[in-house]
């Protein structure tokens, strides 16, 4: 880490939910009032997205984001989620590379 900074100049960073692969978009937190009120939001620049030192952590937050997977739902009969470990190279270009992919598909059950 760079002397009198909390962020790894290079490296493994933590990791981070892709929602819609698609669309390249992100998992994003945002406080409204900068008291500690959490707004959930999604963002498709992978620098505003969310880090999880966790993957554990990562996987229980996607709970957050359920309205968010209802309405990709109502869309689609299938939503794919991606967990990704983010790193930043030598040149301080971020990546992420695909640990874990979650499907979720609406019930094609008909009511009787």
């Amino acid at each position: 880490m760079a002397k009198g900074f909390g962020t790894a100049t290079k490296g493994h960073l933590g990791y981070v939910l892709l929602l819609c692969p698609s669309a390249n978009t992100y998992a994003a937190n945002y406080s409204l009032d900068g008291e500690g009120d959490e707004f959930i939001g999604v963002t498709n620049m992978l620098e505003m997205a969310q880090v999880w030192t966790k993957k554990n952590a990562a996987r229980e937050a996607i709970i957050k984001y359920a309205d968010f997977l209802i309405q990709q739902l109502e869309e689609t009969p299938q939503v794919n989620i991606q967990i990704r470990s983010l790193k930043r190279l030598a040149n301080g270009k971020l990546v992420t590379e695909v640990l874990e992919e979650l499907t979720f598909e609406q019930n094609s059950a008909s009511p009787r």
